[in-house]
């Protein structure tokens, strides 16, 4: 059963369990009590659950609802100020841009907080990643007592799961070693299959999932031969971290919504917005 909520002392309990969990069994969704657990890893190819237990640790409902609009509002409010096309069709002139998305009880979570035109990048300069935005988080938003009271809590909650000896936030400051990188994918974004450059970054990254459903796909080998690996179904508030060989062995993705694999339990994954905080330590010197 999942807690609505997690304490310093859960959160390393967690670990400790994810650790311990042969096929992250421990970690299953519901969709009502009459139904069928649904593991939220699939392996495929045959993989080594050996480094799946080492190196990635799975945390699904680690923020409430409420706590990932907070975050999400956030996120956005830094996103915009970068984009170019969003504060062009900010002003009173263009009306439109202030209408939320229709939503329905089958829109993806958080559906009403993306609204308007946004300026996507068409693709990367490593060809990777596609329609998307990005912004890295220097500082932090001021703490609004309407939309993100709580965002210095949250987000030292996340700093505190990467590096537990060193999560101060003063100033609204990110700790200074961590980077905090926003990265927005539109619906019809997605991350190709590729290993971070560990002379960029260092040696553990953790991501917070915030909007709709994507599928985190984790591979090494041949696709269609040799490929084996695991997809891991991202929600709505789950946080994931990944090190080791699993992130720098093993190709990473995020795979588009047209592709034959983006389903589960052969139902296909709603369309949305996702919205990623990406926090990485910091490369020594």
């Amino acid at each position: 059963m999942f807690r609505s909520a997690w304490t310093g002392t859960e959160i390393v309990k967690a670990i400790l369990k994810t650790k311990r969990c042969r096929h992250l069994r421990c970690y299953s969704i519901s969709s009502g009590p009459a139904s069928s657990p649904t593991l939220l890893v699939r392996p495929f190819g045959n993989p080594d659950p050996d480094i799946l237990q080492s190196d990635f640790t799975l945390l699904p409902h680690f923020y409430t609802a409420a706590e990932t609009r907070q975050l999400l509002a956030a996120a956005l409010w830094k996103l915009d100020r970068g984009d170019s096309t969003r504060r062009r069709r900010s002003g009173p002139s263009h009306p439109q841009a202030q209408l939320p998305h229709t939503s329905s009880a089958n829109s993806p979570p958080l559906a009403d907080l993306f609204h308007g035109q946004y300026g996507f990048e068409p693709g990367h300069y490593d060809a990777v990643i596609h329609q998307y935005r990005e912004s890295l988080m220097s500082t932090l938003p001021t703490p609004s007592s309407s939309s993100y009271p709580d965002l210095i809590t949250l987000l030292h909650k996340a700093y505190a799961l990467l590096l537990p000896d060193s999560t101060s936030i003063a100033n609204g400051t990110p700790p200074s070693n961590v980077i905090t990188h926003l990265l927005h994918l539109s619906p019809e974004g997605q991350i190709k299959g590729h290993v971070d450059n560990l002379e960029a970054s260092g040696g553990v990254i953790s991501g917070i999932c915030l909007g709709a459903d994507r599928i985190l796909r984790l591979s090494k080998g041949e696709a269609g031969s040799s490929e084996k690996g695991w997809d891991v179904l991202l929600q709505n508030g789950t946080v994931y971290l990944q090190r080791g060989r699993l992130r720098y062995e093993y190709e990473h993705s995020i795979l588009p919504y047209d592709s034959t694999d983006s389903n589960w339990d052969g139902r296909p994954l709603v369309p949305g917005h996702r919205v990623s905080v990406m926090i990485r330590d910091a490369p020594k010197a």
